[in-house]
């Protein structure tokens, strides 16, 4: 082919297959490739992918469903359309499981909230018994989603003590802010369609963090609870991209994040991996306890799941469900952190959560209802507003 095109000239080819070697070097794929060829998710960066996961054997004891998650179904005047995966490449290859190389991101300066949380501020008495303290602070339901599913809550009454300041709920000089839509409901978990967001985070002041999730909450106080969602900290993990989390509480004890009695099974997404290369899609995500444990889905594959033996076999269904914007803020009132794509919900183009579901494993579906309670911590930064059937807009710039 070389002669043909270019004669025979010994200096030219060699030149030539040197070249066509180095490009064949450069534009190869790695092994792990995230995104099909076709997607413009293929770009991401290849050294970072390798940097941040390992393939280890699958060292999980339990195993999955052998169905994929329970699929969502309107139990009303819902229509949404049947759930279309992103469908990645994995990571690794069949039979072994994606881990984070590092577990910096495990533990972090600032607490894990929860909508239903009200002010703590003597951190000595907390370090002392942290659950007995959260729990002094949980606030009944009906108080933070008191007037039905249009009532945004306002938490400007509670006055918490300064520096800094803080208009929303003061946690150890930070301050959270919540856009929630929650029922109360018993249940085999829960799960909801959510868009992958990549909001501006400002972490002057202190640490923080701002995130959308899903929390199934059970047993005393509901207090047993496990979470999934996104969340962007530079303080947690290193850089402003998104990636994905799981959490979990015991009797109001908050955990860590993506480890922490966490038993990873999926090759293509795992805890703490940036999702950078699918912000703006939308993901099918949730929780179904299956033979004796939390098994987690994240794009209609199995993630990975939380034992039962985390709460001594007791914790077994759910009776609240959560879906929330969450920000931690140190930067003063206003902060300036965005929540969702930083856009109010008036705005068609913010941040969504639907298809908001209530797990039912003997039938095998996830049941959207249009029953949500809506809650929102300050309105004037951060909203939540009921856009269809079972589904919620939320977030907001802060300032």
């Amino acid at each position: 082919m070389l002669k043909a095109h270019f004669g025979t000239t010994p200096t030219v080819v060699v030149c030539l297959v040197a070249l066509s070697l180095l490009a064949l070097v450069i534009k190869a794929p790695p092994a792990a490739t995230l995104a099909t060829s076709a997607s413009p998710e293929a770009s991401a960066s290849a050294q970072e992918r390798r940097q941040e996961y390992k393939c280890i054997p699958r060292a999980t004891t339990a195993r999955p469903p052998a169905r994929l998650s329970p699929m969502f179904r309107s139990l009303g005047k819902g229509g949404e359309k049947q759930y279309q995966p992103i469908a990645l490449r994995p990571l690794c290859p069949a039979g072994q499981a994606a881990v984070p190389t590092s577990t910096r991101h495990f533990f972090t300066k600032v607490p894990k909230g929860n909508p239903l949380l009200g002010p703590i501020t003597d951190e000595k008495e907390f370090e002392r018994d942290p659950g007995a303290v959260v729990r002094r602070s949980v606030r009944p339901f009906k108080e933070v989603y008191s007037r039905g599913r249009q009532h945004h809550y306002s938490s400007a009454a509670l006055r918490p003590d300064p520096p800094p300041a803080c208009d929303g709920v003061a946690w150890f000089g930070s301050c959270y802010y919540y856009g929630s839509a929650a029922f109360t409901r018993t249940a085999d978990g829960g799960g909801m369609t959510m868009a992958i967001e990549r909001p501006t985070y400002v972490g002057t002041g202190g640490s923080g963090h701002t995130l959308d999730e899903l929390a199934v909450q059970g047993g005393p106080g509901n207090g047993n609870i496990i979470e999934l969602g996104w969340n962007v900290s530079s303080d947690q993990y290193g850089d402003t991209n998104t990636h994905l989390f799981v959490f979990h509480w015991k009797n109001w004890v908050g955990t860590c994040y993506d480890g922490c009695g966490w038993q990873q099974y999926s090759g293509t997404y795992f805890p703490g991996m940036s999702l950078n290369n699918i912000v703006g899609r939308e993901v099918y995500i949730g929780y179904v306890f299956y033979q004796g444990n939390w098994w987690a889905w994240f794009d209609n594959q199995w993630l990975g799941y939380f034992p039962g033996s985390e709460w001594s076999g007791a914790y077994t269904r759910s009776e609240l469900l959560q879906w929330f914007g969450e920000v931690s803020s140190s930067n003063g009132i206003p902060p300036r952190t965005d929540m969702g794509d930083g856009l109010f919900p008036g705005n068609p183009s913010a941040a969504t959560n639907y298809t908001l579901c209530d797990v039912d494993a003997r039938a095998w579906v996830c049941w959207y209802r249009d029953m949500q309670s809506l809650s929102a911590t300050r309105p004037g930064d951060y909203d939540i507003s009921r856009t269809g059937f079972g589904r919620v807009r939320y977030g907001g710039p802060g300032e």
